[in-house]
């Protein structure tokens, strides 16, 4: 929960920070490339036959993401942009009954998206985003009975994301942002993260 706290601030206090910046008419079009990091949740409500019991549950973690992308202004007040971007983290969701144990673990993750927004300033950037989301994952069935074998597997889920954020320009070319991305996966499976994160422009 103190993480959570922290973000928010975050998210409160560094953009307002930029904004004293806006005379210097700095922008946050072209391409740029950067990094952010998140604290994420998955969230699991799905059935498991095979041990006869369900993932009902919420797990979060910490977690990281990189990305590419080019944003275009359009006149003042108008800015339109897409991203690609890679990252990994967050905790294995659990399942447990009398006849065995399972374990969904995240691990990398893909997604590629659009932005619009708006510009209060022309260096302070109010936007949504929306995509989609690739997850990979490792499932794991551990049985109590001796006589079955244990189950291991790997697959992509995938899914629509969207999220909104805002994103300030320190100065020329290095910009801060900090954002909220839910991907709605199978169904039963979602994930959510607020992330902050910063970007070099060129």
């Amino acid at each position: 929960m103190k993480s959570i706290c922290l973000l928010i601030g975050a998210m409160v206090v560094m953009p307002s920070a930029a904004v004293a910046q806006s005379r210097e008419e700095v922008t946050l079009a072209g391409v740029k490339i950067g990094a952010s990091i998140d604290y994420r949740w998955h969230d699991g409500d799905f059935q498991l036959p095979r041990i006869a019991t369900k993932v009902d549950e919420k797990e979060g973690g910490i977690g990281y993401r990189g990305h590419v992308g080019y944003d275009a202004q359009i006149g003042k007040a108008l800015l339109v942009g897409a991203e690609a971007g890679i990252g990994r983290g967050g905790k294995a969701l659990i399942g447990s009954s009398t006849t065995g144990d399972y374990s969904l673990k995240p691990r990398w993750t893909w997604d590629v998206s659009g932005r619009v927004g708006v510009l209060p300033a022309s260096n302070v950037l109010l936007y949504g985003r929306a995509g989609y989301s690739w997850l990979r994952v490792r499932e794991t069935t551990d049985f109590r009975a001796t006589n079955l074998k244990d189950l291991k597997s790997s697959s992509t889920e995938k899914g629509f994301l969207w999220g909104a954020g805002i994103e300030a320009a320190v100065t020329q070319g290095v910009s801060a942002r900090a954002e909220y991305v839910r991907v709605n996966y199978r169904d039963g499976l979602t994930s959510s993260k607020i992330q902050l994160g910063m970007s070099l422009g060129f």
